[in-house]
């Protein structure tokens, strides 16, 4: 009779290992998007990069379409152990953790590419991290979700084209003020009642990042698109810093590490694919105008004193701006 692996090494007394046919360690991750959006592109090569610098002890199982509950029970999720890594916008994230508010302000960055650069700065990651983990989460990177813009039923031109539009933003209190200091008059509402809302009438306008409004096809009911970059959307990836804690240390590096260049890896995609959406929206006849920003940046600026406001935030203020 022929004796199976394990039974020859026991016969044998050695300690010879066995081929592994899994992965040790399987992470659930969870967000909100279609898998083919950027944040589902961005954590499969997340889960390929970890493969391969843990030589496939570890891996990430990705959940699309908010399968392991939308933004705010994902981050609830990481607390709880029932999902290892989230993906998340910061405004959601803020809810948890104040300090991390900065992240919404207007005209943080100068533009995406700044961005991308400021979010791979080693001491921004280090503040971040310090920032999170009082909160008892663990950075593992950043997501982008795009470059806001403002889309109406009528050209804007310059920022006075705004005064008393209603438009819808989130339901984050920097946004609001920032529209409100826009001279529009900020509408929060939620996003699944957005095209209804513009179709009628009960809002003018909006603002969404070019992926956003050309694949729900808001400008179907909202034509005019002016490209103010006004918010870079930062979306943290985060993990519980108690479960971070328990994975062995070969795993943390490598998964801090695959979180750096999945995170560049992700934000450049989401740039293309923005920026390949100009092509599309001019294509169903959008009218796109530039407006001097100026404007716009200086009623801003004083949004980001207002929101600015502990030693946390102060220093993580300073940092993202010395990135050039």
């Amino acid at each position: 009779m022929k004796l199976t692996n394990l039974a020859l090494c026991l016969a044998l007394g050695t300690s010879v290992a066995l081929p592994a046919f899994a992965q040790d360690i399987t992470l659930k991750a969870s967000h909100n998007a279609n898998a083919e959006e950027p944040y589902g592109v961005g954590m499969r090569k997340m889960a390929e990069i970890l493969e391969d610098k843990t030589g496939g002890k570890a891996t990430i199982q990705v959940f699309d379409n908010a399968q392991l509950g939308d933004e705010m029970e994902s981050i609830q999720g990481t607390q709880m152990g029932t999902v290892d890594i989230a993906v998340t916008s910061n405004e959601a994230l803020a809810n948890f953790v104040p300090d991390l508010t900065v992240f919404s302000l207007p005209f943080l960055f100068k533009d995406a590419e700044q961005m991308d650069r400021a979010l791979s700065d080693p001491a921004v990651i280090a503040k971040a991290q310090d920032i999170l983990g009082e909160k008892g989460f663990h950075l593992i990177t950043f997501f982008s979700a795009g470059t806001r813009h403002i889309m109406t039923k009528t050209p804007i031109e310059t920022m006075d084209d705004l005064a008393g539009l209603k438009i819808r933003t989130m339901q984050n209190p920097a946004h609001v003020d920032t529209f409100k200091a826009f001279g529009a008059n900020p509408t929060p509402l939620a996003y699944t009642e957005l095209y209804g809302a513009l179709e009628t009438g009960v809002v003018d306008g909006a603002e969404a990042a070019n992926t956003n409004y050309y694949a729900k096809k808001f400008y179907e009911v909202s034509p005019d698109w002016a490209v103010i970059g006004w918010l870079e959307l930062v979306a943290p990836v985060i993990m519980g810093e108690a479960e971070y804690r328990k994975l062995p240390e070969d795993v943390q590096a490598a998964l801090d590490a695959a979180g750096k260049d999945a995170g560049q890896f992700q934000r450049q995609t989401y740039r293309d694919s923005d920026n390949a959406r100009f092509k599309d929206l001019e294509a169903v006849g959008v009218t796109i105008t530039h407006p001097d920003d100026s404007a716009f940046r200086a009623a801003a600026a004083p949004i980001q004193a207002e929101y600015v406001t502990t030693d946390a935030q102060k220093e993580l203020f300073e940092l993202l701006q010395a990135v050039e």
